[in-house]
């Protein structure tokens, strides 16, 4: 990953206070811990430290602990926004942006309380106020899901 310190004049790493400054996500429901990079192709890496803690590990299966994979697709998700964002596409004082719709979403891999989830997002289209972003996320090393999203722009 090539570090892009232009990317609206923020410096990588993020750390999870830096991104909230672009999302509207706060715990427990921010999904990112760090953001590491935006390589020449445009794609964000960040990643997610899985505490035994986090709320969706506490029913999902209490006796084997696994993330849910709406919860990695969330991830996923904000890693795409977070990169618009940085982008400046939009203004994020005034506007956000909402899941459209999830497209060949495919789990391959569970993932387990600590464990570090990595998450890759770029957008592919976009056309006025409407995204299209790819995605992926791994642990360990190994694929754990991939997908395909869409966003929209919408006011707050």
């Amino acid at each position: 990953m090539t570090h892009l310190p232009e990317c609206s004049g923020v410096l990588f790493p993020l750390n999870s206070e830096q991104i909230q400054k672009f999302l509207p996500h706060r715990p427990p429901m921010l999904m990112l811990d760090r953001a590491l990079a935006i390589d020449d192709e445009g794609v964000i890496q960040c990643e997610k430290d899985l505490s035994p803690d986090a709320f969706y590990f506490q029913g999902h299966f209490p006796d084997h602990p696994i993330m849910p994979g709406v919860m990695i697709c969330e991830a996923v998700g904000q890693a795409g926004a977070l990169l618009a964002a940085l982008e400046a596409r939009f203004d994020t004082a005034t506007h956000l942006l909402a899941f459209g719709g999830f497209e060949k979403a495919k789990f391959r891999k569970i993932v387990k309380p600590n464990e570090t989830l990595c998450v890759y997002c770029k957008i592919v289209k976009q056309r006025k106020h409407l995204y299209k972003f790819e995605g992926r996320a791994e642990s360990g090393g190994a694929l754990v899901a991939t997908l395909g999203f869409s966003a929209a722009l919408t006011p707050k």
